[in-house]
């Protein structure tokens, strides 16, 4: 056969799915290079860097991510599009949210959490629609409710961002970054009844009943869509942890599947859930928290990082894909009509009055908020971004066809507002050291455990200690999984391991940069993890540098004088 020797030798194949790979992967490789330099070093938020990046490699860049033309211009498409890579990403989200609450949280804090999603997230709803209605006067008060609704649940993934990492654990005590993430968790599904109610006396016409919207609402809604998605992921997430706690113990369930085990129970609670029509997002919660209701699952799996590195890549590529799709054309479009200084007052006074004053207002009545700090920490943090997505699709798709307006800017709006939240929370802490001043410092501990033992342990105090109590049961069976107990292997005595007495473990604590400890570990974020035995009153503690330099080194010392023991 004779070679064709009139077309050209090499042939590029530039394909959508291809400058996709390239963008993911370039960002993992290169960016990922500079991560803990960016995010523990300038605490810079990695949903920010990727949003850039899909500004960047977008349409209005270098076009080589795009969402219209990855559905051929097909608006109907695309939405769908969107919302399926925002289900699957905030199902993820809030699954790995439930497993990593302690154990039996939300029955603990159901009054903060009933606080926190009723009556502050009512309020935030009918707020945000003031301002809607004030800078975007061509909407009703109905629309205005609609897009309120998209933007007044927090989000997951944002919120993220400040419950986790070297900076959450220097300066967010747990019980903000806990109530935090179950607040985002819960309030992602809880947002189906405040977009609904104004879809659905839209719906009624001028001639249909105000009774009989509500009726529907609350049937539709209420008891179907979030009762029976509670119950639902109640009981996936027991028959899960009944059955994976006895696989686990008859060993026949290898490591990596079990520490895949929560992501695969997100992809079946969104099957199971959405193929029912219900509320899929928040009964991927409910079953994250019933699967850990005893802490089985979540302390097996903490010292894995196999959830953390499927939250990273999901939400890298969740925040380039909404950078590509913001429609800055619509932005300024006068027939909307829309103006960008309009949107971004709008932003302003929604991050500002949204939920701030309301938490601040109300944290005397939340019993985990101890302090205004921690109330306005928590107020502040509330960020709008993929499950604001979610819900404007969700309502595009949803409202009455004769509502073309509201159609036309729903999108636009939340994408803009999203925007304004992803940087503005992104840079919240970098610029203004907002976190620092608002939260109140654990005492820096930082002398180096050896030659500095006496000086490390004397700053210790008995009241920046945090315990957390655990039953004696769970000291036994540790005992039999581990060679011996903490306390017994640091004091060389064979009696202590044994002796069945309760175990509490001590949070981490701060280390500082306190002179003595070498320039290599200075703000290496070192920290100190402690288990105390109550009736002899002696604490075990060892110093944890997270580049290894010596980790593993063992003091005792007093926990009522700080002295060091041996």
């Amino acid at each position: 056969m004779t070679p064709n020797t009139e077309g050209p030798w090499v042939e590029l194949d530039i394909s959508s799915i291809s400058l996709a790979l390239l963008v993911l992967g370039g960002y993992v490789c290169l960016i990922g290079q500079l991560s803990y330099w960016l995010k523990e070093r300038l605490f810079i938020s990695g949903s920010l860097i990727s949003i850039a990046l899909g500004i960047a490699v977008g349409p209005v860049g270098l076009d080589w991510l795009s969402p219209w033309k990855w559905t051929g211009y097909d608006d109907d498409a695309r939405h769908e599009l969107t919302f399926q890579l925002c289900r699957l990403v905030i199902g993820v989200q809030v699954m790995f949210a439930g497993i990593s609450l302690p154990a039996a949280y939300l029955k603990r804090e159901a009054l903060s959490l009933f606080i926190l999603l009723l009556p502050i997230m009512t309020i935030a709803w009918f707020v945000s629609a003031g301002f809607i209605m004030l800078f975007i006067p061509s909407l009703s008060f109905l629309e205005s409710l609609v897009i309120s609704a998209c933007v007044t649940p927090t989000d997951p993934i944002l919120a993220n961002a400040i419950v986790k990492g070297r900076y959450a654990d220097k300066h967010v005590p747990p019980d903000v970054r806990n109530i935090i993430s179950a607040e985002s968790g819960a309030n992602d599904g809880l947002g189906y009844p405040f977009i609904f109610l104004p879809i659905f006396l839209m719906r009624r016409g001028s001639t249909g009943s105000v009774a009989s919207a509500l009726q529907h609402w609350v049937v539709q809604t209420w008891l179907y869509e979030i009762f029976l998605a509670c119950v639902l992921g109640g009981l996936i997430g027991f028959l899960a942890r009944k059955t994976l706690k006895e696989a686990h113990k008859r060993k026949l369930i290898d490591h990596e599947s079990f520490l895949s085990f929560g992501i695969g129970l997100a992809f079946l609670t969104l099957g199971v859930v959405g193929v029912l029509g219900s509320d899929d997002v928040l009964a991927c919660f409910v079953a994250g928290n019933s699967l850990t209701w005893r802490d089985f699952y979540r302390i097996e799996s903490e010292d894995d990082t196999f959830q953390d590195v499927i939250d990273n890549l999901l939400n890298t590529a969740i925040f380039i894909y909404l950078g590509a799709l913001l429609p800055w054309g619509s932005f300024g479009d006068a027939s909307l009509p829309l103006s960008p200084w309009k949107l971004v007052l709008l932003v302003i006074t929604i991050l500002i009055f949204r939920r701030v004053p309301w938490v601040m207002l109300l944290y005397p009545f939340t019993p985990a908020l101890e302090t205004r700090q921690h109330a306005l920490f928590a107020g502040w943090f509330g960020p709008i971004g993929v499950s604001a997505v979610y819900y404007a699709v969700l309502g595009y798709n949803d409202v009455p066809e004769d509502r073309e307006h509201l159609r036309a800017v729903i999108l636009p709006v939340v994408l803009f507002i999203a925007l304004g939240s992803t940087v503005s929370h992104g840079i919240t802490i970098p610029l203004t050291k907002l976190a620092p001043l608002a939260i109140t410092h654990t005492r820096s501990i930082s002398s180096y455990a050896g030659a500095h033992s006496s000086a490390f342990f004397g700053r210790i105090r008995t009241s920046d200690i945090r315990v957390l109590s655990n039953a004696n049961s769970k000291a036994n069976s540790r005992a039999n999984t581990r060679p011996s107990s903490p306390v017994g292997s640091a004091s060389g005595s064979a009696n202590t391991a044994n002796t069945p007495v309760a175990e509490e473990q001590l949070t981490e604590m701060e280390a500082g940069r306190a002179d003595g400890v070498p320039g290599g570990v200075q703000g290496q974020g070192e920290e100190v993890m402690a288990e105390v035995r109550k009736p002899e009153g002696v604490a075990t503690a060892s110093l944890r540098q997270r580049n290894g330099d010596f980790a593993g080194q063992r003091v005792q010392f007093d926990t009522s004088t700080g002295a060091t023991i041996g």
